[in-house]
């Protein structure tokens, strides 16, 4: 071997645990350093982008390394934190490292491989002739477009399955097929013109209008240019084209025939997707409470790293927030704010743009892959003299941070900032405090309903704590009242799924021109169809659950897999055509509302609502402007959102949560039944809280109603301590799935057993979770309950040795292991 063979570990965006080496061409050599992007061969026929982890001259010895294909970028694409924090992800939550590749890059970043379908040499006719319709059409547009792509195929034979076709025109050799790298990410551009310089001048341009005298469309056209530049004749300013054509009434075919005379030059200038204002300077005063608070956090950064601010709903923590911002870009830093719904970042990304204009960046998965990557560009390239501010939810935990000052994570107990598929399973709040760490930034948590173990921290000295126990501009927290619908329903009170107290509430709140929001955690219209005869419920084919019911589109639908059926007429068992529909969720709120009070104008705010980019925007607005007066919605409407005329608050169904078999779920309602009271009354008038429920004595109800977190607190730790929960333990999630249950039922006892040998009580199991089988795959679930004070980076590494070890010793196909550490429930 030579002595100038190098070669490189890359990182390839596959859920494989190892790295790959590839040899570098002598022709790169000194050209590749790590950390860059390279397109690598993978398997027969695919390629990918790839990170390059290092650069060495040891040869692999397991295989014959094959060469790298091409160099993208000449400097380093991620930043040694970054390689840091994908190491730590991937060590802490048991995943690969090119796992999270996969989650952290966006798409625009990772050329995408795909079959592209070329011409084979000339055609014999006799072949041409024995060709279909279809195959002829394909055969067509290839002599015509020189190269396809499958996508294409699809297209002209107006089919999905055409890979027989291709098949078939490949054995004919009439067409090859092969992987062509394609690079995802376009640059935004804008055409923008300039008269060319034969034109300069009041001669040029006299003779420019002279020669278009038969055209005296196309004279308009040179008339309105100048009119949108500027007079001066000697060098006329360039125009957008756009612009141009709106000038001249949206007529673009003269412009059109004038460009054809090179009379302009044509210039794409490269603009940016991200939108923006310029800093209106708004200034704020803070209230005594709001200013002591700010004071206690920043003395509190003297000495720790992470600091928890415990505010009710509506005692101004944004505005500390903005302060803490400026601060951190008066010096130059980035700060992230973490949020755990795009709908939170619709409502304030108003709010920070009138203080700090462009150099806020949003950056969440309604956008565009493109607006991505220009986000990610900008974060990477960021001007270290005015700082930037990021807000963001889950994923910009991943962004290519430079100079990181702060993170502010708001709503820090949600459990949306947990990660469910695929890997990695990672929690972006706790990712963002280890973030925050490697860039020696500080970090604020926020919330009126801390997590138990943020909380926990805080009390025994981990973290800073730091209390805001009034509500901005001397609003009162709103009256709750426990709404029994025993009574109600025993004297038939009840108007559908309205209480008369509900229905009396929303009445009263509408006549004095205040708005109303409905809280129900459940979409769809219904959550099931029964059969008053013999009980028979429609259940998905694919998963372990019944179909909901969406009057919308008529349809009973899975919202695990997607999976839809037509309702039926009658019972599929027994034939009888008495089926009902069970329960509700938002759409049936929304339509027995709009049945109640017709002239009431309401909309729904949930996942069926808010798929589009701009939809959340759109509710927002509206409700704001009060064009809205009932807003209908799931969890949702609870998280952070501010609307200064809502007077009520109506909660539908509180039991259903309470009730939820798991050991957070009495921590979950009390913390989404206080954040969604917190919507009512947040200006100067006191709001109302209206929760329906069938056991209003219920202890967690009580405790919401009196406001009383710390009771709930002091209550719930003592129940974490008992049966060794989180916070003192950590939990290990270990499932295996597979199509045939029974074979599912041995190789989880065998699993559990085999680590039992080595980990003995502290796993538990195997049990089915409540969903037992999901996209037709059965799923049975190890717990693992790790104590305090045990090394967890130790545990971890035993575990995976001892699966590894098992899977060797029983080689089971067609299953699949998943590792979620920290699961959310």
């Amino acid at each position: 071997m030579e002595r100038s063979t190098l070669f490189v570990d890359v990182i390839v965006p596959l859920g494989l645990p190892q790295l790959f080496t590839y040899r570098i061409p002598l022709v790169m050599n000194g050209m590749i350093k790590p950390l860059q992007r390279v397109v690598v061969p993978f398997g027969k026929k695919k390629k990918y982008t790839a990170i390059v982890y290092s650069v060495h001259k040891v040869p692999p010895q397991a295989y014959e390394a094959k060469y790298i294909d091409a160099i993208i970028d000449e400097d380093a694409s991620i930043n040694v934190i970054q390689l840091k924090f994908w190491e730590w992800i991937a060590e802490y939550y048991m995943c690969s490292l090119g796992e999270v590749m996969q989650a952290a890059l966006p798409a625009g970043l990772k050329l995408s491989s795909e079959t592209v379908l070329r011409k084979y040499g000339i055609a014999d006719e006799e072949v041409l002739k024995s060709l279909t319709d279809r195959e002829f059409m394909v055969m067509e547009a290839l002599e015509k477009a020189g190269q396809l792509s499958v996508k294409d195929v699809e297209n002209i034979a107006g089919i999905k399955t055409v890979f027989p076709i291709i098949k078939k025109l490949m054995e004919y050799r009439l067409l090859s097929a092969e992987e062509e790298m394609r690079d995802t990410f376009k640059q935004k551009t804008e055409t923008w013109l300039s008269l060319s310089s034969d034109n300069f001048g009041e001669e040029g341009l006299n003779r420019l209008i002279d020669s278009l005298k038969r055209a005296p469309k196309q004279q308009e056209v040179i008339l309105a240019f100048l009119s949108l530049g500027n007079m001066e004749v000697n060098a006329p300013s360039a125009v957008k084209k756009t612009e141009l054509i709106k000038k001249l009434g949206g007529n673009a075919a003269s412009l059109n025939a004038v460009l054809k005379k090179d009379i302009f030059i044509i210039e794409d200038r490269i603009v940016s997707r991200l939108g923006g204002v310029e800093e209106e300077h708004a200034d704020f005063v803070l209230s005594d409470a709001q200013e002591k608070a700010l004071n206690q956090i920043n003395e509190a950064f003297t000495e720790k790293q992470t600091v928890l601010l415990h505010g009710l709903t509506g005692s101004g923590k944004t505005e500390i927030y903005i302060r803490l911002i400026a601060e951190q870009l008066d010096k130059g830093k980035q700060v992230l704010y973490l949020l755990p719904e795009i709908a939170l970042t619709a409502q304030i990304i108003h709010r920070l743009r009138k203080h700090f204009g462009r150099k806020v960046q949003v950056y969440h998965s309604k956008f565009s892959e493109n607006e991505r990557v220009e986000v990610w560009n900008v974060v990477a390239n960021a001007d270290k003299e005015t700082g930037a501010l990021i807000l963001g939810a889950r994923s910009s935990v991943f962004l290519p941070f430079q100079n990181l000052g702060l993170v502010l994570i708001d709503e820090e107990h949600e459990p949306t900032f947990k990660q469910y598929e695929p890997a990695p399973r990672y929690n972006a709040r706790d990712a963002a405090m280890v973030l925050a760490n490697f860039h020696e930034a500080k970090v604020l948590l926020g919330s009126a309903t801390p997590s138990l173990e943020t909380y926990h921290k805080a009390q025994t000295g981990k973290y800073g704590l730091v209390k805001l126990q009034e509500r901005f501009g001397g609003a009162q927290l709103p009256t709750i009242i426990l709404n029994d619908l025993r009574e109600d329903t025993k004297r038939r009170r009840m108007k559908g799924i309205f209480s008369p107290m509900l229905v009396e509430g929303i009445e009263s709140t509408l006549k004095g021109n205040k708005q109303v929001i409905l809280f129900q955690n459940r979409r769809g219209f219904a959550p099931m169809l029964q059969c008053q005869k013999c009980q028979w419920v429609p259940q998905c084919v694919q998963c372990d659950i019944s179909l909901t019911y969406h009057k919308a589109i008529h349809q009973l639908r899975c919202h695990y897999c997607g999976y839809s059926l037509n309702v039926p007429s009658s019972c599929a068992v027994c034939g009888s055509p008495d089926i009902r529909f069970k329960g509700f969720g938002t759409e049936k709120i929304e339509e027995e509302l709009n049945g109640l009070l017709p002239e009431v104008s309401s909309a729904r705010m949930d996942l069926d609502t808010t798929r589009s980019k701009y939809s959340y925007y759109k509710l927002i607005e509206d409700f704001e402007q009060q064009r809205i007066q009932v807003l209908i919605g799931t969890q949702m409407v609870s998280k952070g959102l501010d609307f200064n005329e809502v007077k009520l608050v109506g909660v539908l169904n509180a039991d259903a949560m309470l009730k939820y078999p798991d050991f957070r779920s009495y921590e979950r309602s009390f913390q989404l039944l206080s954040q969604v009271a917190g919507r009512a009354g947040r200006k100067s008038e006191p709001g109302t809280v209206l929760i329906q429920t069938w056991d209003p004595e219920h202890a967690v109800l009580q405790m919401v109603k009196d406001h009383n977190y710390e009771l709930f607190f002091e209550v719930e730790i003592e129940e974490r301590r008992k049966f060794h929960y989180p916070p003192f333990s950590k939990l290990i999630h270990v499932t295996l799935k597979n199509e045939v249950q029974t074979g599912l039922d041995e190789a989880a006892d065998a699993l559990a057993n085999y680590l039992r040998v080595t980990f003995g009580t502290r796993i538990l199991g195997p049990e089915y979770p409540a969903m037992m089988k999901v996209r037709n795959m059965f799923q049975k679930r190890i717990l693992i309950k790790i104590e305090n004070g045990l090394s967890l980076s130790k545990f971890k590494s035993t575990l995976k040795t001892q699966i590894a070890a098992f899977f060797q010793q029983f080689p089971l196909k067609n299953f699949r292991l998943t590792i979620d550490v920290d699961p959310a429930g």
